[in-house]
């Protein structure tokens, strides 16, 4: 049965229908988070300046997704306004997510495409999917290709011909341009196209040089862009997130605790479901040989196992739910009902109509599992997540914003020469427009390889040094951009930085700067030759040279 002849209207429909659901609840979560902004900078210099860099002038790659980068710069060119863009994008990408499964199911089962609506309406009840795909980031894009990718090589195993090796070699080097991780889905596929084949010497050498050449094309091509243009083989990314001791200990327990939230009877059902799938013919009664079904489900247990080594390696992440995990969810799902429709076949008749009430009352479960975590993570603080020092959606989304307000603010001011340092490097630098230290070095070179080493939270392992800090001479400075109360307080001094020129300074940030509830206090420090242009204006209150 051909793919074209399996997408029926009748299976259409309720994946439209599933896919708009998911928008719909992806569009209650209403969050974009800072380190989006970051992405955004870049694109905006690229557009305005024609520079890919964070501060112009400054020549770092400060960003791990060139593709979500080009496509947000292509998107902001047509006259959208960034944010908005890389909303859109992500429930562009989201949609994808869903075509990608379909692909994925129909590799996997083709004799049942009608259950693919089960693994749908599991991801579209994912809470983790739901989040991501209007935060700002590349999650949504990076599942899709990831999918995507994994389906093509399945599909390339099944025809053998090389229009297919070349169309998952082009879904190969997309997933590489969006993640680094999709590299291991290189690997993969590079042994399953040359491997898994049974046609001749010559054919399979010209099927695999047909998947490498869009890869050396794109994937090179970049590389060698990234050479000259930056200086270093890799994103000055990966100089801060390989910093520091404990991280595989920190990431073990974060896939732990992610386990934990996900369900424990989840995680085990899909280890078992990939084992049960994968043993040979004579025991899981499948109805087709060792053909691309099986190249699919290795394929996706290797590129799976090496994501989660490598999740662990780096620390996990600081950010809640989930979003380096969430590109294998549609597959898992996949896999769980695949597994579970081959089982439910070898059941009498008269044991499979409970055994779909069974099946129908766990998707139910699953559902409400979901809410349940939505909630926990939609809340400011969470004492399980404080312990492993995880960042509550809730905060996630509230001081976006309430950084948004205070680089609204800064734009109102600033003038010729101002710059800022502070480790919250997206929403209060981008709407402030200023040049800016990022203090925990994934925009600067310097602090990215000899900065301090302060701990082994994922992305802020490092920290400016004082003496690196000082020399940049920054006009603002935010060592606890968090600290925005609902009140006014006393300006809080410290020797150190006035007897080095700067001094305390307090203001108010109203709503309508960045849609917050409520109007909130921050307090900073300005340079003193700077403090005398910003006194007596509402709302601030600027302090001395002496306390």
């Amino acid at each position: 049965m051909q793919l074209g002849q399996r997408l029926t209207w009748q299976r259409r429909l309720p994946l439209v229908v599933i896919a708009s659901w998911s928008l719909w609840h992806a569009s209650r979560y209403d969050f974009i988070c800072d380190d989006a902004f970051i992405a955004l900078r870049y694109a905006r210099n690229l557009i305005e300046h024609h520079e890919l860099s964070y501060n112009l002038g400054q020549r770092v790659e400060g960003f791990t997704s060139p593709l979500w980068v080009m496509l947000t710069s292509a998107a902001g060119a047509l006259g959208l306004q960034l944010p908005s863009a890389a909303r859109l994008l992500g429930a562009g990408s989201a949609l994808l997510t869903f075509v990608a499964l379909c692909r994925f199911w129909d590799e996997l089962e083709p004799t049942a495409p009608r259950l693919v609506l089960v693994p749908a309406a599991a991801l579209a009840m994912s809470a983790p999917f739901a989040a991501w795909t209007m935060g700002g980031l590349e999650t949504p894009l990076f599942a899709a290709t990831f999918t995507l990718t994994l389906a093509l090589l399945a599909r390339d195993a099944r025809t053998r011909t090389l229009r297919s090796s070349l169309q998952a070699g082009l879904a190969a080097a997309l997933c590489v341009l969006c993640r680094p991780e999709g590299a291991t889905l290189v690997f993969v596929g590079a042994v399953a196209v040359c491997l898994a084949s049974p046609e001749s010497a010559a054919l399979r050498w010209r099927r695999t040089l047909v998947w490498l050449a869009p890869i050396a094309l794109i994937v090179g091509g970049y590389q060698l862009f990234r050479l000259r243009y930056y200086g270093y083989p890799l994103p000055n990314t990966f100089y801060v997130k390989t910093s520091g001791e404990g991280l595989w200990q920190r990431g073990v327990t974060y896939l732990a605790f992610a386990a934990g939230e996900f369900g424990w009877t989840l995680v085990v059902a899909c280890a078992l479901s990939f084992l049960y799938l994968l043993l040979p013919r004579s025991l899981r009664f499948a109805e087709r040989a060792l053909d691309s079904s099986r190249v699919l489900l290795g394929s996706t247990a290797v590129a799976a196992g090496v994501h989660l080594l490598y999740l662990a390696r780096v620390g996990g992440d600081f950010l809640d739910l989930y979003r380096f995990l969430t590109p294998l969810l549609p597959a898992a799902f996949c896999v769980m009902t695949c597994a579970a429709s081959r089982l439910c076949s070898r059941l009498p008749e008269r044991a499979r109509l409970p055994a779909l009430a069974v099946a129908a009352c766990l998707l139910v479960l699953h559902g409400a599992n979901q809410h349940a975590l939505a909630q926990r993570a939609g809340q400011v603080a969470e004492s399980s997540r404080a312990k492993l020092h995880l960042e509550p959606l809730g905060w996630t989304r509230l001081y976006a914003r309430r950084w948004q307000g205070v680089g609204g603010w800064l734009a109102r001011v600033r003038a010729q020469g101002d710059s800022t340092a502070v480790g919250a490097a997206g929403a209060l630098p981008y709407y402030s427009g200023l040049p800016n230290l990022d203090l925990f070095g994934l925009n600067d070179a310097e602090i990215a390889r000899n900065g301090r080493v302060i701990g082994n939270r994922p992305g802020h392992q490092r920290f400016a040094t004082m003496p690196y800090l000082l020399a940049q001479k920054p006009t603002f400075i935010f060592m606890n951009p968090e600290s925005t109360p609902s009140t006014s307080g006393r300006l809080r001094y410290d020797r150190f930085w006035t007897n080095h020129g700067y001094v305390p300074i307090e203001i108010r940030v109203d709503p309508e700067l960045c849609g917050c509830p409520e109007t909130f206090y921050h307090q900073f420090l300005v340079r003193r030759d700077r403090a005398a242009t910003l006194r007596g204006r509402d709302g601030v209150v600027v302090g001395s040279a002496l306390p």
